[in-house]
Formats: C-alpha cells, structure tokens, sequence
C-alpha cells in the first residue's frame, strides 16, 4: 500500500526469527528496502510477543497489530493505548474478503494513499468476484471435490498443520466449494494423522512451503529463491510417503505445491485463482495465476526482485 516510502514511517517491526521462518522473503525484501534492517525490533514475527518497553521506548503514534497479537496481548495494548499510542488491528488471516478490504483500506488512509489502497481492493475484490461467478455456475455434481492440505515444513517424515475452514488454506478451500478434509476440525489449526488422510482418500493433495530455519532439510520449500527443480524435487519426498501410493491424488498425479508465505496480503487472491484452477481445470483454463501474481509485484513493488516458485504441479 504505502510502496517504498512507507519505510521512513517505520519506528519498530516485529524482527525476531523473520530471518529464520520466512528466508526467502527475507533476503529478497531486504536486499531491495535495506532500511528495513535498521529498524528496531518489537518482538516476534511468527509468534505473539511483543516488547512493550521497546514499543514505548520508540514513541510511535500508531501499531499495526494482528488479530492473534491482539488478543494475546490484550494488557500491553491496554497500556499502549493509555499512553496515547493508537491501536489498530488489521486482518489478512481469516481469508475473508471483507477483512481483507477493511484492512487494506485502512491502511490507505493511514498512509494516505487512498487511491493505491483503493486500486488494490479493486483487483482482489475483481479477482474473487469472477472465482466464485464461474464456480456458482456449474452443477452441484463438480463441486466438493475433497482436498488435503498439509503444510510441508516438518518435511515427509511428520505431518505437519493442516487448517479447519476458518482460516488460511482452509478459508480458501471452503470458498472455493471443495471439501477439505479438516474443514471441522476442532482447532483453526493441526496436524491430521496419517490413518485419517489415508481413510478419507483425498483427490486433491497441496503441501504449502516456505524456507524454514529448522533441522528439517527435506522439508517443502517454495517462495522467494527457491529453484523450481528444487521444489519439485521436494514436492515428489512428499508424494512417496508410505502407503500414499494408494491415494487417489497419488494415483491421478494431482498433487501440488503452494508458496505459504505468499497469504495474508492483497496478492494473495492469485493462489485462491491457482486453487481453483486445479479444482475446476476447464472452468479457468485460461487464467495465468503466476502471470497475475508477477504483474501485481511489478505494479506495487516495482524494486523488489520477483524470483522464485510460488506454484508446483508435482511430476509424474
């Protein structure tokens, strides 16, 4: 929204294992903004804490927090708001296009850039909008195809989280009118057992990668840097797990990856359009995910390198 100048408006970011849980984003956003590893860090980038007397410290007018931050952080935000700093709660996680909108419209107005903010929602809100179209009007009988999403940074030898129809992957998948195969689960989150994926013989498998800083090296990588004959390669590791061979999705090669690291932003409708070409091939044969998702980048972060794998059909 803000583009590259919104970094001088940056008094503190949530740095701390950035590096290690998002490698790929990493190197490349900060090898195009290198102002942004100046930038104190507040707290944790993949978790909740965060450093109130560093917040307080940098004197900021406003945080731009998470819906999760939020409500683990509901004392420190009390504080910070007594103290004259404006709490603002944004959503990119719940998948849900009205949340997506408020968010980046609010943005827009806080950085004011309120025509670039606007131009943004017009694309997402143009880009689902023609999805669920062309989805409301085939039979029921080609809808519900059941999918297992799994994400892959565990790598084959665990089976990592899989996501419940309220956020993320599994927002995206129930929008899309498939069946995931943990829509109900219990938790937003987690891992499904190996009887379990292996019972209800999914038709679809996704495994969604990123480059994490673990002890996982066959774990699936896909994002920013990442060499498509890698991920590919990665992406097989997944597919020869034991017994998988009797899977439906196995059996019709109907297995992919996805660049977790790619949601929760605007961007992110490009990989609800590659999901749904894999679910509904001849209803969007035509469209160019990947050339979507390049042209946004050359459009709202010209300086930034688009390098990298973001989505995999495996190979036979």
């Amino acid at each position: 929204v803000g583009g590259a100048g919104a970094i001088t408006k940056v008094v503190g970011l949530t740095q701390d294992h950035w590096e290690s849980t998002r490698t790929g984003e990493y190197r490349v956003f900060t090898k195009a903004f290198p102002a942004i590893t100046a930038i104190p860090s507040i707290g944790g980038y993949h978790d909740d804490i965060l450093n109130t007397e560093r917040i307080l410290a940098l004197k900021p007018d406003v945080i731009l927090i998470g819906r999760s931050q939020f409500a683990a952080n509901n004392q420190r935000i009390a504080l910070l708001e007594r103290v004259g700093v404006a709490v603002i709660v944004i959503d990119y996680h719940a998948m849900k296009l009205e949340n997506h909108v408020l968010s980046t419209r609010i943005l827009g107005r806080l950085l004011e850039r309120d025509a670039v903010a606007d131009s943004l929602i017009d694309e997402c809100i143009t880009g689902l909008t023609e999805i669920t179209h062309r989805i409301a009007l085939l039979p029921d009988g080609r809808k519900h195809r059941t999918v297992y999403m799994e994400l892959g940074n565990l790598g084959p030898g665990q089976y990592g989280n899989s996501y419940n129809s309220t956020i993320l992957w599994g927002a995206i998948i129930k929008r899309l009118n498939a069946a995931g195969i943990a829509e109900t689960m219990p938790e937003p989150y987690g891992a499904l057992t190996r009887e379990f994926v292996l019972s209800k013989n999914p038709e679809i498998v996704i495994i969604g990668g990123s480059i994490w800083g673990n002890d996982h090296a066959d774990q699936m990588r896909m994002g920013f840097t990442v060499a498509r004959e890698d991920a590919v390669r990665r992406l097989e590791g997944f597919k020869r797990r034991p017994l998988w061979e009797n899977l439906r999705a196995v059996k019709t090669n109907d297995f992919y990856g996805v660049d977790h690291g790619s949601l929760r932003n605007m961007i992110d409708y490009t990989l609800t359009l590659y999901l749904a070409k894999i679910l509904y091939p001849n209803t969007f044969q035509e469209v160019d995910p990947m050339g979507d998702m390049r042209a946004f980048y050359a459009k709202y972060l010209p300086a930034l390198k688009f390098d990298g794998t973001f989505m995999i059909k495996c190979a036979r």
